[in-house]
């Protein structure tokens, strides 16, 4: 809420209603002020405003809500629509077109909550026993990344979310949880780009199921998110850096070793089977990479092959390439500048990136090819084109059903 705003009857009496929770539960009236102006993003003298009306009579009554919804139209049908609702005044049954600014308040009245679980309830990996590339000897490949989000400048978005030091805007730190083979998301979580994507790891764990098989990046391992992540049945296959010590502890039959990553106590200890390797680019130049893993038998998990699988985990940067490019405007920066509509519009993208994916993949299914096969920009502009002739009919009679 930008201090100054005028908010509606509900909230103003929500806000009443808090400030007297915190006047009754003994908070002092200088204290309340300051718990509601962070609350609420307001001043501490609008903040104290509440709290004196909430001493003078208590608890106020909440009015009954109105459920809003909106519809992104078109630009050239919205336009034919407001101008025949203008023309004489015209309504459709008393309801007359919003404005612009009118649907962004709604917008910010609906929240990121129903965005959110929406996406929480569509987040899941969709290929099956018909796309193999999607799995490696009967696990599910899956990736966890991270990356950052530009967002529009201004204090709200700052305090809220951050300015990475020599940045010039703030940004918001995602980690997604995908699918290999199809790009599918199994989950997500954002926050603050002071917020480390371990972190953000750790809220996905309810994520990882027996059968996946993970591959991680140098960011994210240690021995408790290690450890963590194992304990969900997951099997791991994660890229360590070379500050990780891992003394042999034997040697293995295929030039692998067992080793063990170590917590901060003298107990903790957990076995891992290390194996090492370098890749050489067009230029000769040699890459070294060291891989942990929960796979400790060389005869079901053949090192090569892990290898070789480790590679899909750069598949999920075309993700992200996709969600920060070709779903949003040019530029990639999100428009919002409050941090409850950056949430809201973050959502929104995932929620819309994974409907995608989804009718991707079922129509890789069904015409028996691979998902990788079907490029993401022409389904986007083909589901653009059938929303708009969804849309192509009488502006009063298409808006009114």
């Amino acid at each position: 809420m930008v201090r100054g705003e005028r908010v509606d009857g509900i909230e103003y009496a929500r806000r009443v209603n808090a400030a007297a929770d915190l006047v009754a539960a003994g908070v002092s009236a200088l204290a309340a002020a300051r718990v509601l102006a962070g609350r609420y993003e307001v001043s501490v003298r609008q903040a104290r405003r509440y709290v004196e009306q909430a001493m003078a009579a208590g608890r106020v009554d909440v009015p009954e809500a109105n459920v809003v919804f909106t519809v992104k139209l078109p630009g050239s049908l919205a336009e034919r629509a407001r101008a025949h609702a203008r023309a004489g005044d015209a309504t459709w049954d008393g309801y007359r077109v919003p404005s612009d600014g009118a649907i962004s308040l709604a917008r910010y009245r609906l929240g990121e909550a129903p965005l959110r679980y929406l996406f929480e309830e569509v987040a899941a990996p969709v290929a099956d026993e018909r796309m193999p590339d999607s799995f490696w000897r009967g696990l599910r490949l899956m990736a966890v990344d991270g990356t950052v989000f530009d967002l529009p400048s201004g204090r709200h978005n700052e305090a809220a979310f951050g300015v990475p030091a020599g940045g010039s805007r703030p940004q918001a730190r995602l980690v997604a949880l995908a699918e290999c083979g199809t790009l599918a998301l199994a989950g997500a979580a954002f926050d603050s780009v002071e917020v480390g994507e371990r972190v953000l790891f750790e809220r996905l764990l309810d994520r990882l199921t027996p059968g996946m098989l993970l591959l991680a990046d140098r960011g994210f391992p240690s021995y408790d998110l290690y450890t963590a992540a194992a304990a969900t049945g997951a099997e791991l296959l994660w890229r360590v850096s070379a500050s990780f010590a891992l003394p042999v502890k034997r040697r293995l039959a295929d030039g692998t070793y067992l080793s063990e990553l170590r917590g901060t106590r003298r107990t903790e200890r957990v076995t891992v089977r290390v194996i090492e390797y370098s890749v050489a680019d067009d230029d000769g130049v040699s890459e070294v990479f060291c891989l942990v893993t929960t796979l400790l038998d060389p005869e079901t998990a053949p090192a090569l092959e892990l290898a070789r699988t480790y590679a899909e985990r750069w598949s999920v940067e075309v993700l992200f390439k996709l969600v920060k490019i070709d779903l949003r405007q040019s530029g990639g920066v999100l428009r919002s500048g409050k941090p409850e509509g950056v949430r809201q519009e973050l959502w929104a993208l995932l929620c819309v990136y994974q409907a995608l994916r989804t009718l991707i993949t079922r129509a890789a299914v069904t015409a028996g090819i691979d998902p990788a096969r079907i490029s993401f920009p022409p389904v986007l502009d083909v589901v653009k084109s059938s929303v708009r002739t969804a849309f192509s009919g009488s502006p009063v009679a298409s808006v009114g059903r």
